[in-house]
């Protein structure tokens, strides 16, 4: 009974060593080319303009009280902040009335914060999922291993025991690069999630104000 058991287990994590290896070598590999995609990013981030918040918010102003439709391209815009907008000015276009346009902007800015969250996900994710599998690829080749140096196989012992070290070494160096996407990304959308904060904001104000602008234009030309 006992060797059944024994065998079983034996049968079990050996059957898992190959779906555990080819699961290491593949997210180490996406997750270079993500670090590679971030070193890009970031170098882009580094010589891309600040947002100018004065100078979107008299932009925003002015398209707003001249009854055009709002465009900030002349504004400096972050990267994020510039695709937000586009979002934002094509939803805008589309409104018919600015009753609720609270609510409106808060769905818009939990949408944007849901779409950064699954994204740090997938980095969370694998913090977590790859010193596991570093782990496991490093315990299931022990079996063969240990079963090796019973039947006198020196070579084949270590072969099994530098598979095992391979895979733990994988496993950790994956988690770190993880961990340094995450807490980058994390960083990053703080900033552009707070710039787009302001952005709802500076709309929800500019809107109002230019209708009283041209309300009070009208009224004063009605009455000229």
């Amino acid at each position: 009974m006992e060797s059944a058991v024994t065998e079983i287990f034996y049968r079990l994590s050996t059957a898992f060593f190959w779906p555990v290896a080819l699961a290491l070598l593949v997210l180490f590999v996406l997750s270079l080319a993500d670090l590679g995609s971030l070193l890009v990013q970031s170098r882009r981030r580094a010589n891309a303009p600040a947002s100018d918040l004065p100078a979107l918010a008299n932009a925003l102003a002015a398209s707003l009280r001249n009854g055009t439709r709002p465009h900030l391209g002349a504004a400096s815009l972050s990267p994020s902040l510039a695709r937000f907008w586009d979002m934002l000015e094509a939803r805008l276009a589309r409104l018919d009335s600015h009753e609720h346009l609270d609510l409106w902007l808060d769905e818009t800015l939990q949408r944007e914060e849901m779409r950064v969250a699954n994204r740090l996900d997938l980095t969370r994710t694998l913090v977590r999922i790859a010193p596991m599998l570093g782990l496991a690829g490093t315990i299931i080749p022990l079996g063969p291993a240990l079963q090796s140096l019973l039947a006198g196989d020196m070579a084949g012992m270590v072969n099994h025991l530098v598979i095992g070290f391979g895979a733990v070494v994988c496993g950790l160096v994956l988690g770190g690069i993880a961990y340094v996407l995450t807490l980058t990304r994390e960083r990053w959308a703080r900033v552009d999630l707070k710039e787009m904060e302001n952005l709802c904001e500076l709309v929800l104000r500019a809107l109002p104000e230019a209708a009283h602008v041209r309300g009070a234009a009208q009224f004063a030309g009605a009455h000229a």
